[in-house]
């Protein structure tokens, strides 16, 4: 599975080299590369992160700056990062006691940064299970005051279209209120499901074929889903 990396540091050498580095490790997926808070809380929102890299001192101008910790205590406040990898780029020694105990920091990256080393942590770092997919085996939806469920395992796609989501299983097609395919993502184990346009999420195990040239996929029920052309390059990577 290709799994997303979010780098937040405030160094253009620095960051670049970092996501090189990322690029080049075999499950790293998108990277996204941002030298402040603001920017990083909005990837963390609106992406699916598998792991942070963060520099703790962000603004080097501020005396005693340490801004990436204060983001990572916040993103670890949020329910689908708490169990995130993050891996902290610093030369501050002296605070990897409390990053340790209080934020479950991964790892430590310091600098001047030694590439092998970086490369080490970033696919180790990867490598590891993502808590609680293997738990989720069922998709869960509200209609008309009942509770219904899906056996992920069945699930074959899922599609949005005119704020209606419609996910067809191996055993019926169930029609559902409607949610952002990016939260309906966040409910399915990321191992199995991915995006491949702006309306519809597929199971990996039921593509049967990809065709590139026409840019569409044929699962095994033989139905045919085109892949947008604004997500065919990430698609596929993450593929």
């Amino acid at each position: 599975m290709k799994r997303n990396v979010l780098i937040i540091e405030d160094n253009e050498a620095c960051r670049n080299a970092l996501a090189e580095i990322t690029q080049e490790c075999e499950s790293a997926g998108a990277v996204f590369c941002v030298d402040n808070c603001a920017e990083a809380y909005r990837y963390a929102i609106e992406e699916e992160i598998h792991l942070f890299v963060v520099d703790i001192v962000l603004e080097p101008s501020k005396s005693g700056d340490v801004s990436g910790m204060i983001f990572a205590d916040k993103i670890r406040k949020m329910e689908q990062y708490q169990y995130t990898p993050i891996i902290f780029v610093t030369s501050l020694v002296d605070e990897k006691l409390f990053a340790y105990q209080n934020l479950y920091c991964s790892s430590y990256i310091e600098k001047p940064i030694d590439f092998v080393r970086v490369k080490h942590e970033i696919s180790r770092a990867l490598g590891q299970p993502v808590r609680g997919e293997s738990e989720i085996k069922f998709y869960y939806y509200r209609k008309d005051g009942v509770i219904y469920s899906l056996e992920t395992d069945k699930i074959i796609c899922i599609e949005s279209v005119h704020r209606q989501l419609t996910a067809y299983t191996t055993e019926q097609e169930a029609r559902m209120p409607y949610k952002t395919l990016k939260k309906v993502m966040r409910e399915l184990p990321q191992s199995y499901f991915i995006q491949c346009s702006k309306s519809m999420i597929v199971n990996r195990k039921y593509i049967d074929n990809i065709d590139n040239t026409n840019c569409y996929l044929t699962m095994k029920d033989g139905r045919k889903i085109e892949i947008g052309s604004s997500r065919r390059k990430r698609f596929l990577d993450e593929l």
